[in-house]
Order: C-alpha cells, then structure tokens, then sequence
C-alpha cells in the first residue's frame, strides 16, 4: 500500500517509534528482541513512510498482524532454514501491497538477534538493512543485499564428516529407537495379520455353510448378486448309442452367489435313472 502524506500526530508517532526501535541496539549492535516486542506492541498498526522506495511505508506489527499469524513453524523456519548460523527473529512490520512474489503481496519484516533486517518473499531472505536506524534513514534494499534461499544453509557433508556424524551418539540413539519402533511394528502388524487370518477363516467357513444349505435369512440382504445358470445335461458316454429318450442323466445346477468380498459357486447335481 502506498501512502502520499501524512498528519503531523502521526509524523509526531512515527518519530517516536523510531526513536524507541534504533535506541534498543547495544554498542555490539546487538539487540534485545524481548524489548523489540514490547516496543512493536505498544505502536502495533502505526504507519512509517520509506524513504526507499518512495510512496511505501511500513505497518508496525507482530507476526500476528501478518499473513503468516499463529504459525508458529514459519517463524522456526526463518531462524533455521536461511543462514548459514541460527539467529534468533522477530517481526517488526510488514508492508502491503508491496508488488512481488510474497504471499498477498505482503513482505514481512524480521528483526534478526544481530541487528540486521530482512524481509521475506516466497522462500527467500532479503537482507533489506543493515540496521534500523539504516531501514528509517536509508530506505529498503529490495532485492536485498544479498538473498538466502530456503534450505540453502544445508551443505553437503564429506564422506568422512558424513561417517563422522553417524557415529556420534545422538545418530546412535536414533538409530537405537528406529529399530525398536521396527520390531513393535512388525510385531503388530503380525498380530494383524493373525487376526485377518482368523476372521477370514470363520467367514468362509459360514458363506460355506450359507450356501450348503441355503435359508431364508437376512444374510441373504447382504449378497451383491444371485445367479442361477440353466441346468446342464450330461449324458455318459456308454448311453449315447442308445436311441431312446429315457437314458440316464446327470443335470448339475450352477447357483453363483457374489457379496462384497466373497464369490462362491454352489453346484447340485441331480441324477435321472433309466426309467
């Protein structure tokens, strides 16, 4: 969001926000981010004009008033996943409506534990400013500095600093603790099977039984689909030179009965006799 002017109580505001912002750096160029936060609460939604770029200002505000509030893992993420060492942060303001590729087009602002700033866009670490005092003074560097991509503080190990860090003792609990979580889950995933096993066993058992002897019951609701084939006729081969109709015959009746799981085949086989 731009902004073209500005009352002389807010300018009054503004002044005295940034007076409380530079004078929390120690002769180190350190900073306290306790007090920062106190400081970003008491003039939470005051607006500061930059002097770069021009017609921008910042909203002071926590993480709370920005697009990323309550995410709790997103602040982690800036103080683990960007530079080369950990650093603490805390957001000090954001601007709106900046044009860029931040999520809504909101560039957060981070005051690190070393005194710099950085303002983070889609998966990148802008270092803005140097300081406060350089953010209020000088304006914003966007692009930054320098940029630090998501992940890029992860160098690749040597194979001997590799071997080095799997030896060590924590690699060593892990791994201690992976296979016990291995054994109890084959464990009970055999258990399962087990009992698969049973059940599986018990109802074939029944839909056996069901369709040996067939009853009207409600287990029938359950069946997808009940099929019967016409009989087929099975003459013996030694009656076929035998020209009249009343040779013996076998007719087998094939019943398909299919459920969900089960798909059982019942056949009858009725004999005729010469008659």
């Amino acid at each position: 969001m731009m902004i073209t002017d500005i009352s002389p109580d807010a300018e009054n505001k503004c002044h005295q926000v940034i007076s409380e912002l530079t004078g929390i750096y120690t002769e180190a160029g350190c900073v306290d981010l306790d007090t920062t936060g106190s400081i970003v609460n008491k003039y939470s939604g005051t607006l500061i004009p930059l002097v770069k770029p021009k017609s921008y200002h910042v909203r002071v505000c926590g993480q709370d008033d920005t697009v990323y509030a309550g995410n709790e893992d997103q602040l982690e993420a800036w103080e683990d996943h960007y530079l080369s060492e950990r650093m603490k942060m805390t957001v000090i303001g954001a601007i709106d409506d900046f044009p860029c590729e931040a999520f809504a087009r909101q560039l957060v602002l981070l005051l690190c534990e070393d005194g710099n700033i950085y303002a983070y866009e889609d998966e990148v670490l802008h270092l803005v400013a140097e300081s406060l005092k350089d953010l209020f003074e000088n304006g914003m560097t966007f692009p930054g500095i320098e940029s630090h991509n998501l992940g890029e503080c992860f160098e690749e190990y040597t194979e001997e600093e590799y071997n080095e860090l799997m030896e060590c003792s924590e690699m060593k609990e892990m791994r201690e603790a992976h296979e016990k979580f291995r054994e109890s889950l084959g464990l009970e995933l055999l258990e399962c099977l087990e009992d698969l096993e049973k059940r599986q066993f018990k109802t074939e058992k029944e839909v056996e039984e069901h369709a040996e002897y067939p009853s009207n019951t409600s287990h029938r609701t359950e069946c997808l689909e009940i099929v019967s084939r016409p009989s087929m006729t099975v003459v013996p081969y030694s009656s076929l030179h035998q020209h009249h109709s009343c040779a013996p015959t076998r007719h087998t009746f094939v019943t398909t009965i299919r459920t969900a799981k089960w798909h059982v085949q019942v056949y009858r086989t009725v004999h005729r006799p010469y008659l």
